[in-house]
């Protein structure tokens, strides 16, 4: 099943991923972009489409002594209109839901909600006091601006970009496996994270992000050389009214340091009055030379 080929209207909507913090395989399905009636409207089709990509999935369970038995599975309901559970869709979570269940009955670890309408996120919260713990602890809601929460189960270097993290499948990211740094830069203030530190002439990769709504930046060199003339230097930032936007996904660039000094990034949430923004950068040395 894991081979089977899909109907393009079953293509572009998942991504396996992984492990999560705790070692499972992801499974990250976003639910904006399909076409209802043709993704749901055939049951069997449908159900064979989720097993197809659940097949895939636990492929990456090793099943040997201490390792992960189980699944991390992320359904991103950005773009989806509240009300989008029609007698179609309805119709299809019922059928994959009982298949899941008599096939797969113990791959559940932990199921996260992401870009999950507000008002419903609440709805969980208030309601989850009445859930058992150890099955509130395998669901985690979480709205339009929970990147943070997101991070602590799965690491933003894992996580695309759809869905404010870094990872890129296409075309891929220069800095493949390279942990992020996130800072979340509070309103009407800024933050100065260090990219790389230069011993001497070397190339420096980076990439950087926002992860909700806009900041603005720069990239800058600052040598090791304290003599008043030497200033930092900028390498690339956002221009004047040309802030960075979280749709801008991931920006990034390289600089080649002619002598010892550091690479830094500076973010700048000045246009905020009230929100905090969860930023990322990231950045790996390469090509030293003398």
């Amino acid at each position: 099943m894991a081979a089977a080929g899909l109907e393009d209207h079953f293509c572009g909507h998942d991504t396996i991923n992984g492990p999560d913090v705790d070692g499972r395989p992801v499974m990250i399905s976003r639910y904006g972009g399909m076409d209802n009636e043709r993704v749901f409207g055939d049951v069997d089709a449908f159900v064979k489409y989720r097993l197809a990509i659940m097949e895939k999935t636990m492929a990456r369970l090793s099943f040997t002594k201490a390792a992960s038995e189980d699944l991390c599975q992320v359904h991103d309901y950005s773009g989806v209109p509240l009300l989008f559970k029609t007698s179609e869709v309805k119709a299809g979570v019922t059928a994959m839901t009982k298949v899941f269940g008599d096939h797969y009955p113990e791959t559940k670890g932990k199921t996260i909600f992401v870009n999950f309408p507000a008002v419903f996120s609440k709805l969980f919260q208030a309601f989850s006091v009445f859930i058992p713990e150890r099955t509130r602890k395998k669901f985690i809601i979480l709205s339009e601006t929970d990147h943070e929460v997101l991070f602590q189960h799965i690491s933003p270097e894992l996580v695309p970009v759809a869905l404010g993290g870094m990872f890129v499948e296409s075309p891929a990211t220069q800095l493949p496996g390279v942990p992020c740094q996130v800072v979340s830069v509070p309103a009407r203030s800024k933050a100065e994270v260090v990219l790389a530190e230069l011993n001497g002439p070397a190339t420096v990769s980076w990439e950087l992000r926002v992860c909700s709504s806009e900041v603005s930046y720069e990239v800058v060199f600052c040598p090791a050389n304290s003599e008043a003339e030497k200033q930092d230097q900028l390498v690339a930032g956002s221009t004047r009214g040309k802030p960075l936007l979280s749709s801008d996904g991931v920006v990034s660039g390289s600089y080649r340091g002619k002598e010892a000094g550091t690479l830094r990034c500076r973010f700048n949430n000045d246009t905020a009055w009230l929100r905090s923004r969860l930023c990322m950068c990231r950045a790996e040395l390469s090509d030293h030379s003398a």
